[in-house]
């Protein structure tokens, strides 16, 4: 009976086992993506899927936590990054996005890199010369922004410029000076840039300059306060509302801004005038109203007169950043923290409430005890008496520093953003990448061909980022194969229905080691029925056992972008189904993968991966399965074709499965997927297609299907593939 199964399910074309083998669903591959690119994933390994292809691809982002130099620039007395905006992540939609100032200008963050420009699509019969009307918002020396233009995109006579259908604008065509302070405006969309020369305005069309109402004070500093925008000079502190711009604070002793910040929570605006120290402002809201001042100096406990950066947390607390520390109000009085030894250079503070302090010796986050749940309670339940005597508070601090994690310990700006933090550091651009969560579902209705129902394969998938520990991560394999109807052994006629299916469920776990190293561990629990429903008096067909893979990754091999991987995978005992004197092997696996990233530009991203796997199952002269210390290369060197020489190299090496695909990415939104699979042992010759969706940050849609190309029955041919990701 369990060879009449055996032979029913396990179909030699389809699956390619190795003779013997057993526990087909350890060696079902999972992910459209992958399945889109022939199969190959194990230098990829970037997504939840990473636990089945290569676990160490666990260790490494966008997996794992991850600290990287996202645009290196080295600078030593002055930074280079001066300032920094995003906007903020508010719909399922919607993408976050990351604006930075410079000694040069603007550039942009566009999820995957860097870019100097701002993409623009020519209508209809536009010219290049339109575009860059609108751009730059004026008609004045319109001819050498062309030019300009022009150059920057390569295009040199009107045959070059009759195919042009996206026009890359340089940001700093019109704003070509060193970035003194930037701010996105959230409700409006609009991008707010200050330099020494002035106010400009982009509002994701074109340029406005505000030279003619404002004049050509050096901007210091921006704030946001809903229809209102607030503009540090250093001769003055200036409010934009409709249209028009008004002259505040006059009666402040100082008149050079270096800070602002609005507090939504108490309606007020908190201005730091150097030399005077900290003022605090509540508009007036009517005309017949007036706005109150008020100022705070070193007698009041603010550090010093010079605050260099303001910031406001979640609970309303305002954060000074001064030379030589902080002053922090609680709302009710001015506190110290001092920095002995070293120099703040700015504050910010991120969704969860935390304090980012930029200094010439790291960052530190520091998380008061007030903004924990915790910590609310207690304050809330303390009396201002005792905020006065003073109570013990559970306040934490995190230091982050070249030996954990930063290029540089020089940090000028830090800017949380979402889960990422960015630092402008003398090295250049340096980001903190905090790990989602990442949940994957994976479905295909297997060998279509043969119109079997209850034939098809699922996966699950969760990833858990742990810190600096790496990433843990859950999944679940399942394959049913279906109903499937055999002969009694004693009576032909007695027909019997069974059910079959397998399942595997692992835990995987990756972490990094210097030098782009990752290393990988899964354990992977597995249960095999194949005569579920069997009649009373069958001896069922069913078996459970373990397994583990072990992978390694290397980042950046030789050149950067050169992946490299090598995994040992379904590493476990023998299993048996009824008879205990006969054994199966469990499908013990090398697979080595590449992969290498062609093309990464603002707009695409081209991605080619090959894999290599090789079944090394290998059986003694008694017929017993060699244990996997043994097999993993008693395998290889003793092919089941016979041979010698190059004969049996060559023999051995057609006794593995060669996958290679290529992925090419638009604007991080399309991903387009084709691969090839060959397979000289199971007589497969395959094209994989595929496609991806990614829809906003945090959910990614794919599809893959086969295409067979041999000269055999092809019963994998139209099978298709579905595949999620999201992010949380």
């Amino acid at each position: 009976m369990r060879k009449q199964l055996l032979s029913a399910l396990l179909f030699a074309p389809a699956f390619s086992l190795a003779a013997g083998s057993a526990i087909i669903t350890l060696e079902m591959p999972v992910g459209a993506r992958q399945l889109g690119m022939g199969e190959a994933g194990a230098a990829l390994a970037d997504d939840a899927t990473a636990m089945y292809y290569n676990p160490a691809g666990l260790a490494f982002g966008p997996l794992a936590d991850e600290w990287r130099v996202s645009y290196p620039k080295e600078t030593k007395d002055a930074p280079f990054f001066t300032s920094m905006t995003s906007r903020s992540k508010n719909g399922f939609f919607a993408k976050s996005e990351l604006w930075a100032g410079t000694a040069e200008g603007i550039l942009k963050f566009d999820g995957e890199q860097w870019v100097d420009y701002y993409s623009v699509t020519l209508q209809g019969n536009a010219k290049v010369r339109d575009a860059v009307r609108v751009y730059v918002g004026t008609e004045r020396g319109l001819d050498e922004y062309t030019r300009q233009v022009k150059k920057f995109n390569d295009i040199q006579n009107a045959d070059d410029e009759s195919h042009v259908v996206e026009v890359k604008m340089p940001w700093n065509l019109v704003v070509n000076d060193t970035i003194t302070a930037v701010l996105y405006e959230d409700r409006t969309e609009k991008l707010w840039v200050g330099t020494p020369k002035g106010l400009f305005r982009f509002d994701g069309k074109g340029w406005k300059s505000y030279e003619s109402e404002l004049g050509t004070h050096r901007i210091t500093a921006l704030a946001n306060q809903g229809a209102s925008l607030w503009i540090g000079t250093d001769d003055g502190l200036f409010v934009y509302r409709n249209g028009q711009f008004e002259q505040k604070g006059k009666v402040l002793p100082s008149q050079k801004i270096t800070a602002l910040v609005w507090s939504e929570n108490r309606h007020e605006l908190f201005v730091a005038a150097d030399g005077a120290g900290i003022a605090r402002l509540v508009p007036k809201k009517s005309v017949n109203d007036k706005d109150r001042w008020s100022l705070f100096n070193e007698e009041d406990g603010i550090l010093d007169v010079h605050a260099t950066d303001l910031a406001v947390d979640s609970s309303g607390h305002i954060w000074a950043a001064h030379k030589g520390g902080l002053s922090h109000f609680t709302l009710r009085k001015w506190e110290q923290v001092q920095f002995a030894g070293n120099t703040v250079n700015s504050i910010s503070v991120d969704q969860r409430g935390a304090i980012w302090i930029a200094t010439d010796k790291g960052v530190w986050k520091h998380l008061p005890d007030y903004a924990t749940a915790s910590g609310r309670k207690a304050e809330l339940e303390r009396g201002a008496a005792e905020e006065e005597e003073g109570v013990k508070r559970n306040d934490e601090w995190t230091h982050f520093h070249s030996g954990n994690g930063l290029s540089s310990n020089k940090v000028w700006t830090v800017l949380p953003q979402g889960n990422d933090v960015w630092f402008s550091t003398s090295k250049g651009m340096e980001q903190y990448k905090d790990a989602d969560y990442q949940l994957t579902a994976f479905y295909e209705k297997l060998l279509p061909i043969l119109n079997i129902p209850d034939l098809y394969h699922l996966y699950g998938g969760l990833t858990i980022p742990l810190n600096d520990w790496g990433t843990l991560g859950f999944s679940v394999n399942f394959v049913s194969f279906g109903s499937t109807v055999v002969s009694g052994d004693i009576d032909a006629d007695d027909l019997v229905a069974y059910n079959s299916s397998e399942i595997v469920g692992g835990i995987s776990y990756g972490t990094r080691f210097p030098n782009d190293w990752g290393l990988g561990l899964s354990v992977k629990f597995f249960y095999s029925d194949l005569s579920s429903g069997a009649s009373t008096g069958e001896e069922e067909a069913t078996t459970f056992g373990y397994a583990f893979d072990i992978g390694m990754l290397k980042k950046n091999l030789i050149v950067d972008k050169l992946n490299f991987a090598l995994v040992l995978a379904n590493i476990g005992p023998s299993v048996y189904y009824v008879d205990k004197t006969i054994e199966d092997p469990i499908p013990l696996t090398w697979r080595i993968g590449l992969s290498y990233e062609l093309l990464s530009l603002a707009d695409y991203k081209w991605i080619i991966a090959a894999d290599y796997n090789r079944e090394v199952v290998y059986d003694d002269d008694k017929g017993d399965p060699e244990p996997f210390y043994i097999a993993c290369w008693k395998s290889i060197v003793n092919p089941e074709r016979e041979g010698d020489g190059l004969t049996a190299a060559k023999n051995s090496l057609l006794q593995g499965v060669f996958n290679v695909g290529t992925e090419f990415i638009y604007s991080n939104t399309i991903a387009l997927r084709l691969g090839y699979l060959y397979d000289d042992t199971g007589k497969r010759n395959e094209v994989d297609f595929g496609f991806g969706f990614m829809l906003s940050d945090v959910l990614q849609f794919d599809f893959a299907t086969i295409k067979d190309v041999g000269d055999h029955d092809g019963v994998r041919d139209g099978q298709m593939r579905f595949g999620m990701l999201f992010k949380f």
